[in-house]
């Protein structure tokens, strides 16, 4: 009776492993991916660096195929753990492995990137055996302002007591909008700075605007170089440049003055000549 049970057993076990190979017996194969920061902050062209691990459970060392997907004109690259100066595209691992099994992601944002949350993917496979990890890499605003002129000549003439224009061009260097830009200067005592606006919107990132000065010195100004400051001042920020300005005298008293001379002249020429004659 016993050795039927053992017999009967054995057929069982027998028809046990015909329906279920060893193989469909043996521990799932997978590769797991962590990190320990999935969120990063920095500025706009600034870069981000992940540190990924590799978990792998299986039967035999694998080759894994490495990727990072980053948006759209960001610059993405694995790279290892240690050293990082080499970009990697595979990595070999051993099952239950605790060292060598360590990336480096790192992604990079254009100066141009607006604020927000972004997304790169990383994902590790070989053959049916496949991972992926999603890092989100935080862009913060960065504010940024020049004033320059459109030739970039930081200079220009003027004439004492008399309207004198020019363009200033205010650019938005920063990867955020900026708020209530206003204009003011630091002049010689006397003179008049006038913007046309007085104020403006934030040009986009990247963007300028132009904007037209008046610059009128005192009607008593000297002729000479002087020195007009000209600021930008945003909620976030301000910025000002130096612009030198060479008073030149009204064009009427250039004329008095050769008139004079030409006075001076003739007198002289009268007296020689009535002199001469004696």
């Amino acid at each position: 009776m016993k050795i039927r049970i053992m017999l009967g057993l054995c057929l069982l076990l027998v028809s046990l492993l015909f329906m279920f190979p060893p193989a469909a017996l043996a521990q799932e194969e997978t590769v797991e991916l962590t990190t320990p920061y999935t969120k990063l902050e920095g500025t706009a062209g600034a870069g981000f660096e992940f540190e990924v691990t590799l978990n792998y459970t299986g039967s035999e060392a694998r080759n894994f195929n490495l990727s990072a997907t980053g948006p759209s004109g960001w610059t993405t690259y694995i790279t290892p753990s240690y050293p990082k100066d080499k970009i990697i595209g595979d990595i070999r691992l051993e099952p239950g492995a605790t060292s060598g099994n360590r990336i480096s992601v790192y992604t990079a944002s254009p100066s141009w990137a607006e604020p927000g949350e972004y997304q790169v993917t990383v994902e590790a496979s070989s053959g049916e055996i496949q991972g992926t990890l999603s890092v989100i890499p935080v862009v913060s605003a960065r504010y940024g302002m020049s004033l320059t002129t459109p030739d970039g000549l930081l200079s220009t003439k003027a004439t004492a007591g008399k309207d004198n224009f020019f363009t200033l061009v205010v650019a938005n260097t920063g990867s955020a909008p900026l708020d209530n830009i206003t204009f003011s200067s630091d002049k010689p005592t006397g003179w008049t700075v006038e913007f046309s606006p007085a104020q403006i919107d934030s040009p986009v990132a990247g963007g300028s605007q132009t904007v037209d000065v008046n610059i009128k010195p005192g009607a008593k100004a000297i002729a000479g170089d002087y020195e007009v400051v000209l600021t930008a001042k945003a909620e976030q920020g301000t910025t000002e440049v130096s612009i030198r300005v060479t008073v030149e005298t009204p064009t009427v008293w250039g004329w008095v003055g050769v008139a004079i001379i030409v006075l001076v002249i003739a007198g002289l020429a009268f007296v020689f000549m009535r002199f001469s004659r004696r």
